[in-house]
């Protein structure tokens, strides 16, 4: 049996790129709602606290990958977070930049 590394090795670049993409989208959309389930809030809970329907709250969480920074900041805000951005450079400095609350 083989591992997923080496599935994936012998499978063409444009393959390897779309399994990445797939998977940071799952992945972020899992985020989303795992910060939101952490916090025992519904998703009509969050959209109350958002002024907005919950299908939206749905929607923001279902397409997390390609959501405006301005939304992702108002979310995390409404579950009483902050958020903040960290940049690694190449030379594999960190900096770590805090955003602002929403109104």
């Amino acid at each position: 049996m083989i591992t997923l590394d080496e599935y994936l090795a012998s499978k063409s670049p444009e393959f390897r790129k779309e399994v990445d993409k797939q998977y940071s989208e799952m992945a972020m959309e899992y985020s989303l709602s795992r910060l939101r389930e952490e916090l025992q809030m519904s998703q009509k809970e969050l959209a109350n606290n958002l002024n907005i329907s919950q299908p939206t709250v749905c929607k923001i969480e279902k397409n997390a990958e390609d959501v405006k920074l301005s939304t992702l900041i108002k979310y995390v805000n409404a579950l009483g977070g902050h958020l903040s951005l960290q940049v690694i450079l190449p030379s594999g400095k960190g900096v770590v930049i805090p955003l602002p609350i929403s109104p």
